[in-house]
């Protein structure tokens, strides 16, 4: 992808993200900042959070101790060396849905178009669709990449960021974020995000996003061939050329060596393989160039 999920979808975000972006996870706040050219990292932190202080949900509240994640939202903030009050927020893939869309002779007009996803994902999603915060993105001449999040857990964090004075200047999930940082071949490729509470699968083909799913509770591997199977049946793919994992927690380790071997396909880690996976989804939030 030559030009970004970020600039190409609406909606969630600005056409211009801030230099400086934070991503919650249940264990974890993690704050990036980049230069003005988005070239160079000015600053990074990753804070430990207690169990159950963060919980991407679509139906409850994702912030259940909100006084300790603000700590370390205010200690992250100062080890990297913050500057200014707008930031983008990175939010668990579990706080929002990721849907595609057919329909032939779909609305030109933006609004027309977001009337139309709410229509069609009404009864496809545990909350109300009509207040929900929408973006999407044409992936084809009838098909749309849908991301959606109920207004009450955006506005969450939009208040959560008010009140350490900081402006949230968009906010995105973290595998969609996480897919900045990703160049893809024109040859068919598998991107494997590994979060605390969950596992996303992107596929690729043609250098176009056609497949997305999140797992919870799943081994690694029960996890992924759902969607391997998917790929062979649907999509008519044969094998993957390339597979790309941006997986923070070491421990999978073993877990990602038994994938690779059970699939005959190798991992390469998510650019640039310098930095420590744990910021890669806020680095792509704020479009941090992976040639660094």
């Amino acid at each position: 992808m030559n030009k970004t999920l970020l600039d190409r979808m609406s909606a969630f975000f600005r056409p211009q993200p801030p230099f400086w972006a934070c991503e919650f996870t249940s264990r974890q706040v993690v704050v990036v900042g980049v230069d003005s050219k988005r070239t160079k990292i000015l600053g990074r932190a990753a804070v430990d959070l207690p169990a159950e202080c963060v919980a991407g949900s679509l139906t409850e509240a994702n912030m259940r101790n909100r006084e300790v994640a603000q700590s370390a939202v205010r200690d992250g903030l100062e080890r990297a060396g913050f500057k200014g009050f707008e930031i983008g927020v990175v939010i668990p893939d579990d706080a929002a849905r990721i849907s595609f869309l057919n329909a032939e002779n779909l609305p030109a007009d933006p609004e027309e178009l977001r009337t139309f996803i709410r229509w069609k994902l009404k009864k496809a999603v545990p909350f109300e669709v009509d207040t929900s915060q929408v973006a999407f993105r044409r992936i084809g001449p009838s098909e749309l990449l849908v991301a959606l999040s109920p207004r009450a857990v955006i506005e969450e964090y939009e208040t959560f960021m008010e009140g350490l004075g900081l402006h949230a200047g968009f906010v995105i999930p973290s595998t969609l974020a996480a897919l900045n940082l990703l160049h893809v071949s024109g040859e068919d490729s598998l991107f494997l995000k590994v979060a605390p509470d969950c596992v996303t699968t992107t596929v690729f083909q043609n250098r176009r996003i056609r497949f997305y799913r999140r797992v919870s509770s799943a081994s690694l591997y029960d996890a992924v061939y759902p969607t391997v199977l998917y790929y062979q049946d649907k999509l008519g793919g044969e094998a993957f050329s390339q597979m790309t994992v941006c997986a923070p927690d070491p421990a999978i380790r073993s877990s990602l060596v038994d994938l690779q071997e059970r699939l005959n396909l190798r991992a390469r880690r998510l650019e640039p393989t310098a930095i420590d996976d744990v910021f890669k989804p806020a680095l792509g939030a704020v479009e941090l160039s992976a040639a660094v």
